[in-house]
């Protein structure tokens, strides 16, 4: 058996991925959702480590578990954890299922914009009650 080509997909661990969803021929109905993240860039910017999004899209931004825990170090995670809950709400509410980051320049299906701001938000909340 060959290993799943993960090219589009975004790494979460070492082994964990948030799998593309394809959005072939869906494109041109792609909605710009930077505004809607508002309040999560501080954290997003700290967590574009590997490379820069113009060059390499979400993988220049390390989303494990380890990475965001650093990143969050100089951080409130009292007000990232209520932006994330927002972001959520407005992703959720975006009139398109395709959804677009011009500043992470990255294409993706509303369904996996969702998974990465779950887990956001899981990592926020663990930092939290670690009190790290």
């Amino acid at each position: 058996m060959t290993e799943r080509n993960r090219q589009y997909d975004i790494q979460i661990a070492d082994d964990a991925w948030i799998e593309f969803v394809d959005i072939a021929g869906r494109y041109d109905q792609a909605i710009d959702i930077d505004a809607l993240l508002g309040g999560l860039w501080p954290l997003i910017y700290r967590l574009e480590t590997h490379c820069v999004a113009g060059c390499c899209g979400m993988d220049a931004y390390d989303f494990t578990r380890t990475g965001i825990a650093t990143a969050l170090l100089e951080l409130d995670r009292a007000q990232l954890h209520a932006a994330c809950s927002a972001a959520k709400v407005a992703v959720t509410a975006a009139a398109s299922d395709v959804l677009t980051s011009a500043t992470m320049n990255h294409f993706a299906d509303k369904r996996v914009f969702l998974q990465w701001l779950d887990h956001l938000d899981a990592c926020i909340v663990a930092q939290d009650r670690a009190g790290a």
